[in-house]
């Protein structure tokens, strides 16, 4: 089984185990991963978008509707969202 990224059009193989909902990596994009559905019986992919950390570098991966100017945490911090060049970004909250 296969799917096709949302991005690309690259094909992906879907694992035997896979679940909806588990997240793959398509070899020829970055900065976000397929997040998998399925759909009377047949595998689906979504975009879900992944940001650094600014702090410590761990990969976030954003949930669905994830969108410029919404919030995000990781070591203890809270980072906005932002998009440009078609990918998301975490800056740190000016106090």
């Amino acid at each position: 089984m296969e799917v096709g990224c949302p991005d690309c059009g690259e094909a992906v193989a879907v694992p035997a185990e896979a679940e909806p909902g588990d997240l793959l990596d398509c070899p020829t994009c970055a900065g976000h991963a397929l997040r998998l559905t399925r759909e009377n019986g047949r595998w689906g992919a979504t975009l879900a978008h992944r940001v650094s950390c600014p702090s410590c570098n761990e990969t976030l991966t954003l949930p669905d509707g994830a969108k410029a100017g919404d919030a995000v945490e990781c070591c203890g911090r809270r980072y906005r969202l932002t998009f440009e060049y078609g990918a998301f970004a975490a800056e740190a909250e000016e106090a």
